[in-house]
């Protein structure tokens, strides 16, 4: 028989209802990996019982937009770290691992890698037992055209057309990586390069899309511009980061993949450039004012509301690693979609737990019967204050595949 653990005395959010849902009283059974009951009063003789004295228990969190490469001291030298001695920072990288599980994080859907074998690596070691992690759908470099940004190929692949950029794919799949980042779109910060550039094409992404389909992948996408979103959304990507400007032709065809693409903002990125956060590492007004970010935000704060009345899913993903955006504040996105894009506290919890798991292609995100028993304790009523899950002391547990896999020392010495 599979181990049982029996969750009593908590309150459930469950993220299995709406906007307003509210967490209710009752005990969560696991059996083995997986949720087994969910319902007050569950009695058995024959399970391990863990008395949570009345905190909230709700799904393990997630995060689309992962870079593990970033150490916890990043601040924006992306070479360095590429030209870091392997050994150590590997170590920098289970550092993170372990920032973001402790963190209540148990998914991360990888966004490009630093060192190409970032992510593999890191999901290695945590697959056995080696380091503490969250579930990893891993990434490697990220993609670019020839021209584009990135295209001088000292970060990323660089693909030049539909053939060569299949061949990167397939490449990359055979490595084991599972989501594959194109650069699809520029980025103010880097000014020759603005937001609204469009590389690559609708031949090269369908064939790149084709080709990681074929190997049980998807792709995302770096896609700041309206027409950059549109391309993605008729070509098959399954993740676009950023999605800044929104036109009507970008969210029709956004609309008609309803189904099955996912939108992940990184709100708190730019909110975080435009307030001002990271002027102590060079980031001055005058540079965040040159790479149009005050206009972007504004602009993306308009097109996540036009997302939510499109029933367009959004991820919650931060791109978080920056001095500014630091490892450990991931819940600081979910922060800015209540405190901006006007969710509820529950709306934006969805982000990061109902719709991450299916994003990710996992049976995670919700506290159900058969599903994944990758849970987090916290103190508190994330429902009514979204805030509680940025607060480590708050944090009493996280659980992963129905075990313990962090404990707060604070809490239970």
């Amino acid at each position: 028989m599979a181990e049982r653990t029996l969750l009593t005395n908590a309150r459930v959010l469950t993220c299995s209802g709406g906007p307003h849902e509210k967490p209710l009283e009752a005990d969560v059974l696991i059996e083995g990996e997986r949720v087994a009951a969910v319902a007050p009063g569950i009695g058995t003789d024959s399970a391990r019982i863990v008395d949570l004295r009345g905190a909230t228990v709700l799904p393990g969190l997630g995060d689309a937009h992962v870079h593990l490469s970033w150490p916890l001291d990043f601040v924006f030298d992306h070479a360095a770290v590429a030209a870091a001695d392997p050994g150590p920072h590997m170590l920098d990288v289970a550092a993170v691992t372990r920032t973001f599980l402790e963190s209540g994080y148990t998914t991360v859907i990888g966004a490009g890698t630093t060192q190409p074998l970032d992510d593999l690596h890191a999901k290695d070691a945590i697959d056995r037992g080696l380091v503490p992690g969250p579930r990893i759908v891993p990434s490697g470099p990220m993609i670019a055209e020839v021209d584009g940004l990135g295209g001088d190929g000292e970060m990323m692949e660089v693909a030049s057309d539909a053939e060569s950029l299949r061949e990167i794919v397939a490449r990359q799949c055979d490595l084991g990586v599972r989501a594959l980042k194109l650069f699809i779109s520029g980025d103010g910060v880097v000014p020759e390069f603005p937001s609204d550039d469009v590389y690559m094409n609708d031949e090269m992404l369908s064939a790149a899309v084709e080709e990681a389909d074929r190997h049980g992948a998807f792709l995302t996408v770096h896609a700041r511009g309206s027409a950059s979103v549109a391309m993605a959304a008729r070509t098959g990507v399954r993740i676009v980061h950023h999605a800044c400007f929104l036109d009507d032709a970008a969210l029709k065809a956004l609309e008609a993949r309803r189904d099955d693409i996912w939108v992940c903002p990184g709100l708190h990125y730019l909110y975080a450039m435009v307030s001002g956060h990271a002027e102590p590492y060079g980031m001055t007004p005058e540079r965040i004012e040159a790479a149009g970010y005050p206009l972007e935000l504004r602009s993306q704060i308009e097109g996540m509301h036009r997302l939510r009345e499109s029933g367009i899913k959004i991820l919650s993903g931060g791109d978080f690693g920056h001095q500014w955006t630091r490892h450990g504040t991931y819940a600081a996105e979910l922060q800015r979609y209540v405190e901006l894009a006007g969710m509820t506290p529950v709306e934006a919890i969805h982000t990061a737990t109902r719709n991450t798991g299916p994003a990710a292609g996992l049976d995670t995100g919700q506290v159900r019967e058969g599903l994944l028993a990758d849970l987090l304790v916290v103190d508190g009523d994330p429902s009514a204050d979204v805030s509680v899950l940025l607060d480590p002391a708050l944090r009493r547990a996280v659980m992963k595949g129905g075990k313990f896999a962090y404990v707060n020392p604070e809490v239970y010495p």
